[in-house]
């Protein structure tokens, strides 16, 4: 008997535990890059059966380390915005194996800056700063040989304006996927609780990705990653009007009125039975944005979502 097909939640699960093996020892590898291109299809096909689901495993599954949730949050993101442009599964690959290996070449100081408190020593930010030619190098060292996915993690960190690092390019000399890689690690980051800076909500978040500085940022590249996560990505825990507690189910009509989910009244207490309502209809309008890890580990993610986040 044939087994079934893995559940969007499955998939990322799964991009996540071999991801964190190979980074862990890449050596190791029989073939490095053919094991990178088996997680890009994993990541790619959670995105296909469920863009909700793979959204909302970065606001709601945080039980994997730092630097390994964050790369694969960083490829669902880059491979929904490049979908959303209408690239197919192969033009896309190559920019979520990207994404997926950015930070290669400061994967272990990645681990411990998730742990430590105080600033980064001058040792520790000159790696930082660095590590995009240092990752390109590795990963060339491992086999990878792809131009265009060795590019944008070498550009990862680059500005329009020329401000960016490692090497202050500016304008057309940074790709544009390399750009948008960019936007979705500031956005992914800001998302994350970490030792020394505190998780942003979504919408600030996203605020603060969009307006990060005149220059930085690429203003039509700005309006397809908000078009494709909107203010309240998939996952998100918001307050609503009537006083009750939701989820964001998934986006809605426009950025700022989802569906979501009801699961506490205006006494927080939780609903006999989740309800469905419309953030358009006033009743429903959103207030606020909560910390979503009021609810991650607590709720069985296929009562939101269903079939595609059975466990």
């Amino acid at each position: 008997m044939a087994s079934s097909p893995l559940s969007s939640l499955q998939l990322i699960r799964q991009a996540r535990l071999d991801l964190g093996v190979l980074l862990n020892d890449p050596l190791a590898a029989e073939n490095f890059t053919a094991s990178v291109t088996d997680i890009v299809q994993q990541v790619q096909l959670a995105c296909q059966q469920s863009a909700e689901v793979a959204l909302g495993t970065i606001l709601l599954e945080l039980e994997t380390p730092y630097p390994i949730r964050h790369a694969v949050d960083v490829a669902i993101v880059a491979d929904l915005t490049l979908a959303n442009l209408g690239q197919n599964a192969l033009q896309r690959s190559s920019v979520v194996a990207a994404a997926l290996t950015m930070n290669i070449g400061m994967h272990a100081l990645e681990a411990l800056l998730a742990e430590q408190e105080g600033p980064l020593t001058p040792e520790q930010r000159s790696q930082m700063q660095e590590h995009p030619l240092i990752g390109r190098d590795q990963l060339r060292m491992l086999g990878v040989s792809d131009i265009h996915w060795l590019d944008c993690v070498a550009q990862h960190h680059e500005a329009p304006d020329g401000s960016g690092y490692p090497r202050k390019l500016n304008g057309t000399d940074i790709h544009f996927d390399a750009r948008l890689l960019g936007l979705a690690d500031r956005y992914c980051a800001m998302l994350a609780n970490r030792s020394y800076r505190r998780r942003q909500l979504a919408d600030s978040a996203m605020f603060s990705t969009l307006n990060s500085g005149a220059g930085t940022v690429d203003q039509k590249l700005a309006q397809l990653f908000l078009s494709t996560l909107g203010l309240y990505p998939p996952g998100s825990i918001v307050h609503l009007i009537n006083g009750e507690t939701a989820v964001v189910v998934r986006r809605g009509k426009l950025d700022s009125t989802p569906l979501v989910l009801s699961l506490f009244d205006a006494n927080d207490q939780l609903l006999g039975k989740p309800v469905l309502r419309n953030c358009a209809d006033f009743d429903a309008s959103i207030i606020h944005v909560l910390d979503s890890r009021i609810i991650a580990g607590q709720l069985p993610l296929s009562e939101i979502w269903g079939a595609p986040a059975k466990a």
